[in-house]
C-alpha cells in the first residue's frame, strides 16, 4: 500500500521550470518527504518485531538487520542527493527511485519475514 501512495506524493511537485533557489527548495522538500516516508515505513517494520511489541510477529533479528540496511541506504541516498543537479526533475527522479526501492525492500521484509538476499540493490 505504501508503494501505491508514494508516486502520488511525489506528483504534488509541479513540473514547471523553477529558478535555481526554487529548485533548491523543491529538492529539499522532496528529500524531506521521502526520508519521512522511509522513516515511517521503517518504524512500522520495527514495531512488527518482538523487540517493540509483545505481540509482534516479525523476528527481532530480521527487523534490526533490515533497519540497518535502510540506514545504510539512506546514507547512500544523501550522498547521491548532494551530487544531483538541484532541479525539480533530477531530484524527483532520485527521490522516486530511492523511495520505490526502499518501499519494496521494507514491504518484502514485512511480507516474508526475512531479509532479501540481494539486500537493497543500488543503494
Amino acid at each position: 500500500m505504501a508503494i501505491v501512495l508514494f508516486p502520488a506524493i511525489l506528483s504534488l511537485a509541479t513540473p514547471a521550470r523553477a529558478h535555481y533557489q526554487q529548485g533548491q527548495r523543491d529538492c529539499a522538500n522532496l528529500r524531506a518527504t521521502v526520508l519521512q516516508l522511509v522513516g515511517d515505513w521503517s518504524k512500522t517494520m520495527l514495531f512488527a518485531s518482538r523487540d517493540m511489541d509483545q505481540n509482534g510477529w516479525l523476528d527481532a533479528n530480521v527487523a534490526n538487520g533490515a533497519f540497518k540496511d535502510v540506514q545504510i541506504a539512506i546514507m547512500h541516498f544523501d550522498y547521491a542527493y548532494e551530487a544531483v543537479p538541484e532541479t525539480r526533475q533530477a531530484c524527483r527522479e532520485l527521490a522516486f527511485q530511492f523511495g520505490m526501492k526502499l518501499g519494496t525492500y521494507i514491504e518484502e521484509v514485512m511480507a516474508t519475514g526475512t531479509r532479501p538476499a540481494r539486500g537493497i540493490a543500488g543503494w
